[in-house]
């Protein structure tokens, strides 16, 4: 009896014990090469804010055979609310219970910042320029068309439900609401 217990002890150790040992280890060995630095991390902050404030409008409306709207390209000039985080933008008809919309960055007007958004074409919904995230996913969006314009709508690209939702009538509007500075998600 003992050694058919030593037996099936061995047999567990051998197929579960040895193949979660091999993946902890291997875990570990990819932790430490991908883990990055402070000054790798200040550095990466550093450019995603130069970024920010140089914007690539050309090569964006090259790329997406369109023009931004001129009032999108002057928000970039305001380096004070690109640079603004985490806060909310209240439309003036919400009681003091509700929430507005939630901003956690901007994204700089360049072609890099629309790989890692919503393909708005895909959906349906049009050309257009993602200009904001709510970080979870969720982007606020200008249209791109083919004659120039002073200003736009805003739109919310949502994921979960799916669907996109006019948010103001122009960026000016929308930029114009009381802002609230809220905690992250």
């Amino acid at each position: 009896m003992k050694d058919i217990v030593l037996a099936i002890l061995a047999i567990c150790l051998l197929f579960l014990g040895l193949p979660v040992l091999l993946l902890w280890v291997r875990d570990r060995v990819r932790d430490a090469r991908r883990r990055r630095t402070p000054e790798q991390i200040q550095a990466d902050a550093l450019a995603y804010r130069q970024r920010l404030l140089s914007p690539d409008r050309l090569a964006v409306e090259t790329q997406m055979r369109g023009f931004v709207p001129e009032r999108l390209a002057a928000l970039y000039d305001d380096q004070a609310t690109v640079l603004s985080t985490s806060f909310e933008i209240r439309p003036p008809q919400l009681g003091p219970k509700e929430f507005g919309e939630f901003i956690e960055d901007f994204l700089p007007l360049d072609l890099e910042s629309q790989k890692f958004t919503c393909d708005l074409v895909e959906a349906g919904w049009g050309k257009g320029f993602c200009f904001a995230g709510d970080g979870r996913g969720n982007f606020y969006w200008m249209p791109v068309s083919d004659t120039p314009q002073s200003d736009a709508p805003v739109f919310f690209a949502c994921h979960d439900p799916w669907g996109n939702e006019k948010i103001a009538d122009s960026l000016d509007e929308f930029l114009f609401w009381p802002r609230k500075t809220r905690r992250k998600f």
